[in-house]
Order: structure tokens, then C-alpha cells, then sequence
């Protein structure tokens, strides 16, 4: 048996860098590794000049570890311990969720004697609903936020969407963004250093989806950014979210057995819900289910197929060889006829794959990873 497999295509993902430098050149890009944390395909994206979002103190680790620079590793998930920012303070720039960890990142500050530079996440009034991430806009006072004397404020994080297909909400979106920036830097009296947009460019997964029109975009932003030049001469971070690794990953699987159980067929496979849990959480849900990004996306968001070619087609279950009925990948497809050892394969794996699957569950073998460059030139 071949173990079920992630591969993950170089040439693609240094595409998809140079789409968003291009569109956006005014914006440096920060690649989130909680899309991907495999570590070549981190160094990769490190040698091609992108950042990191760092969404945990290991993250962190591993995009200083990929060889990206402390500056341009932005460290702003919640939910940060004293132990995580004695450990990265000085690795990254720290994005503070809340007026605890201000708190915190001030006596550590006091500790070494020192002035901090630190960003903000803010929740902003223009989205409008409670929420677990930043703080929201309208306690950024200037009396809230100079509690801190070991601390300068040197710029905003706000993220409160992904995958956006409509380019004009992005526009909105980050026009909105720099007005908040402007109130901000207006409360606070000083300049911002930097402005973190985060995510919300997607990709498309169904043939209904229509990319998001960059270069309506880019044209869009240019103007934005000459507006605003003047009144904030900060950096502008996007981070990518899925849009670099997404479309570069296949993940694929062989067939271990055959049943046929009154009247259906099932392909069972290595590598189901703890190699590739996305397929089976939607196999799972009703289609007027409303579930929460990354874990899942949209019904038929990937492509599988079998890697064979046969005239005699069957409509199949896939499912996996753990011990749950919950074991799903897919229901009602049709295929041509599966012989064991068969491989399945099913595309948009690059991202929120392998990373968000129940891989201890069962104990079975993890699926191994590879890096490649279809293209010998371009690496």
C-alpha cells in the first residue's frame, strides 16, 4: 500500500505570489501559515520575499525557523500567554488581541527595560457584531490605549472576512480599513508604522465561482492608496489567507477494499477524515448548514477523481478505514468501475487540508507531504 499523499505544486504557488505583487504592488504580502505549515513549502515562499502571519507562538517558531525576517513576522492570534510572549518577543512584531495582553506585553517590557513596539488587533464598528478576535473600535481611546507607558502603538490588525470572490467588497473593505486607520492615528496623535488589512482574496472552488478580478482590483487600490499616502505613510500588509498554496495542493489516496452492501458500492480508502477532513465534514452537513471558515468553504469544493480510465462507470460512497460512520468523503459519485489499489484523487488541497485533519484519531499513518516543481526551471 502507497501511504495517502500531499503534493504540493512549487510552480503554482510562486505563480499565485507574483498574481498579488503584481495587482497589488503596493501592499507587502504576508503568507498565513495556518493555511500550510509544511515546513519546505514555508522556505519556499520565505526565499520568493513574503512575510508571515503567525497565527500561534510555534507559527512563529516556524517562519523564523523558514528564514523569514523578525520584522516580517506578524504574530497575532488571541488568546497569548505570558509564556508565548516572553518566548517571541523579540521574533516578531506582536499583534495584542485584547487589553490583557497590553497588559502583559507591558510588564514584560518593564522586565527588560525597554520600549515595545506593538500593533493592535481591532473588532471595527463598520462590520458590527460582537466577536472573539481584537478589541472593539470604539474602546481604542487614546485614555485606553496610553495605559501602557512601555508600549508604543505602532499599528492596526483587522481581519473580519475570508475568501471574498467580489472584488469591489474587497475595495470596500479596505477602504473602510484605511478610514479606521485615520482614526486611529488621529487618537493616538502619532503615526501608524503599519496597517495590517489581513486576508479575504479567495479562490475559486466550483466552476460557478468566478476569481476575484484582480486587475479590476489593483486598479481600484492604486487610486486608494494615492488618496491616503499623505495622511498615513504606513506599511500595508494583506495576508494571503488561501490564495497562494490552495490550488497547488492534491491530495491523493488509494482503494483498500471494495464492498457492495444492498445495493450500494463503497470504495474504502486509507486517509479519510484524519488524511482529508474537509470532504468528510461537508459530506456531513445539510445544505442549508451555515459552517465557519476554514473548516468548511461550500458543498463540491474539490474535485475527485479516479486515476484510471474505464467505459464502465458505477455510482460509489468513499469513504475512509477508521472506526466511524462519520468517515466520509464522498456520497453518490460516479466513477469508473474502482479496482483495490486504485488511487483517488481530489484537488484544492493546498490549503486548510492536511493541517486542519483529526490525524491522531484512529491511529492510523499520517499522510506524507512533498514539495515539487512541475516546471525544472522554476525553482
Amino acid at each position: 500500500m502507497t501511504a495517502p499523499q500531499y503534493i504540493y505544486d512549487g510552480r503554482i504557488i510562486g505563480k499565485k505570489i507574483a498574481e498579488l505583487k503584481c495587482a497589488l504592488p503596493e501592499f507587502g504580502i504576508l503568507y498565513s501559515i495556518k493555511a500550510n505549515p509544511y515546513p519546505p513549502l514555508l522556505s519556499y515562499i520565505a526565499s520568493q520575499q513574503v512575510g508571515a502571519d503567525a497565527a500561534a507562538k510555534n507559527e512563529v517558531l516556524l517562519a523564523a525557523g523558514a528564514g523569514v525576517p523578525a520584522e516580517n513576522i506578524y504574530y497575532s492570534g488571541p488568546g497569548k500567554t505570558t509564556a508565548d510572549l516572553e518566548e517571541t518577543f523579540d521574533k516578531c512584531v506582536i499583534i495584542a488581541d485584547s487589553f490583557h495582553e497590553l497588559e502583559l506585553l507591558n510588564h514584560i517590557a518593564r522586565e527588560r527595560r525597554r520600549k515595545k513596539s506593538v500593533g493592535i488587533r481591532i473588532n471595527p464598528s463598520f462590520w458590527g457584531t460582537p466577536g472573539k478576535f481584537g478589541i472593539d473600535e470604539e474602546l481604542c481611546t487614546v485614555a485606553a490605549l496610553s495605559c501602557y507607558p512601555h508600549l508604543v502603538i505602532a499599528g492596526i490588525h483587522v481581519h473580519v472576512k475570508s475568501q471574498e470572490l467580489d472584488w469591489q467588497k474587497i475595495y470596500r473593505y479596505y477602504e473602510n480599513v484605511f478610514s479606521l486607520a485615520e482614526k486611529i492615528q488621529n487618537e493616538l496623535g502619532e503615526k501608524l508604522s503599519f496597517i495590517n488589512f489581513g486576508s479575504g482574496i479567495g479562490v475559486p472552488y466550483t466552476t460557478d465561482d468566478k476569481p476575484v478580478d484582480l486587475a479590476k482590483l489593483s486598479t481600484a487600490c492604486d487610486l486608494l492608496v494615492k488618496k491616503y499616502q499623505s495622511k498615513i505613510p504606513a506599511k500595508l500588509l494583506i495576508e494571503s489567507g488561501r490564495f497562494i498554496v490552495c490550488e497547488a495542493g492534491t491530495y491523493t489516496t488509494e482503494v483498500l477494499d471494495i464492498k457492495k452492501s444492498r445495493g450500494r458500492t463503497y470504495l474504502i480508502v486509507a486517509g479519510g477524515l484524519n488524511g482529508f477532513a474537509r470532504p468528510a465534514v461537508a459530506a456531513l452537513l445539510e445544505e442549508d448548514h451555515q459552517a465557519t471558515e476554514p473548516l468548511f468553504t461550500k458543498h463540491h469544493a474539490w474535485t475527485i477523481s479516479l486515476d484510471k480510465k474505464s467505459d464502465e462507470m458505477e455510482m460509489v460512497d468513499i469513504v475512509g478505514n477508521l472506526c466511524t460512520a462519520s468517515d466520509i468523503l464522498a456520497k453518490d459519485l460516479l466513477l469508473p468501475k474502482a479496482e483495490i489499489g486504485d488511487r483517488i484523487t481530489i484537488t484544492n488541497a493546498g490549503s486548510y487540508a492536511c493541517t486542519l485533519s483529526f490525524q491522531q484519531f484512529g491511529g492510523q499513518d499520517a499522510p506524507v507531504e512533498t514539495l515539487v516543481f512541475t516546471d525544472e526551471d522554476s525553482h
